[in-house]
């Protein structure tokens, strides 16, 4: 019986060790990142910056790329998640408006969705403050 039971524990430790060194290894991958245009315009830019840096850095879509509406695209973020796991996104359409997300935290095969209300504030005034003019004939 006490073999039984030795036999178990190695079993069981075994196992523990095995579930500890995948998440390790996950932790170490790049993870992908699946950016969703909800936005009702067509995306011409992507940015993807971790939060510690204080620039975008480069477009990620491809330089005849463009993301139409209700499209998505999956990117491989350049730092393993053990390096960072939050980060800044931005998207630029074809009207030159920005749609921003701060401190996202990433998980590997995640998905963020882009919809008009991520328009950056400064847009959204903008559009909101235009006068309206009536035109009598």
């Amino acid at each position: 019986m006490k073999k039984g039971k030795c036999f178990l524990a190695v079993v069981i430790a075994g196992m523990l060790a095995a579930s500890c060194a995948s998440l390790k290894d996950a932790n170490a991958v790049n993870p992908a990142l699946t950016i969703v245009n909800n936005t009702g315009y067509a995306v011409w830019y992507l940015h993807i910056s971790p939060v510690t840096q204080s620039t975008w850095g480069r477009d990620w879509l491809e330089p005849d790329q463009m993301l139409h509406n209700g499209q998505s695209v999956t990117v491989k973020l350049p730092y393993p998640l053990s390096v960072h796991t939050q980060y800044d996104i931005l998207i630029e359409d074809s009207s030159g408006d920005t749609y921003s997300k701060y401190n996202v935290t990433i998980t590997n095969g995640g998905v963020l969705m882009f919809t008009s209300n991520d328009i950056d504030e400064k847009q959204r005034n903008n559009n909101e403050s235009l006068p309206v003019y009536t035109i009598s004939l």
